[in-house]
């Protein structure tokens, strides 16, 4: 096997580890605080700032607005998250956290994404540069659909 294959096939190691233990951690905070991932980044993402329109929390997470709707009816229903008509301009819709949603954040242990969210930002811009430059070559070569990638 050439040189040139080892590598690839380490790549696909590293890649196949980052999924397997993105699911597994999600997985396993699913279980120790009852909510899914995504539903803990808009906990996140609110805590961040707040309050914050559908479409600043789609973008922060990457999704569609209806898809982010979607998620925050039941988030509502749980009592995480509320919902108010914004006063300047009653199209917008502005979410904040409730104190049952801060509370389960406290208690849940960061994700994958959360993690990276975190650290990245502390590496210097030149290893920051490879990495996004190596994540956005692998994604040219498998041909990322990224309308696939939205929902």
């Amino acid at each position: 096997m050439g040189h040139s294959q080892e590598l690839a096939d380490s790549i696909v190691h590293r890649y196949l580890s980052l999924v397997r233990y993105q699911r597994s951690r999600n997985q396993e905070i699913k279980r120790e605080v009852g909510q899914s991932g995504r539903r803990l980044a808009i906990l996140r993402c609110l805590l961040d700032e707040s309050p914050r329109t559908v479409g600043q929390i789609g973008r922060y997470l990457y999704v569609s607005d209806a898809t982010v709707s979607r998620i925050l009816d039941d988030m509502e229903t749980q009592g995480f998250v509320t919902r108010k008509r914004c006063t300047k301009d009653s199209r917008k819709v502005m979410v904040e956290p409730t104190e049952a949603g801060r509370q389960i954040v406290d208690r849940a242990p960061q994700s994958v994404v959360a993690t990276m969210r975190a650290l990245l930002p502390d590496l210097d811009v030149e290893e920051l540069t490879r990495i996004d430059w190596a994540l956005q070559r692998l994604a040219e070569l498998v041909r990322v659909d990224v309308s696939v990638t939205e929902e």
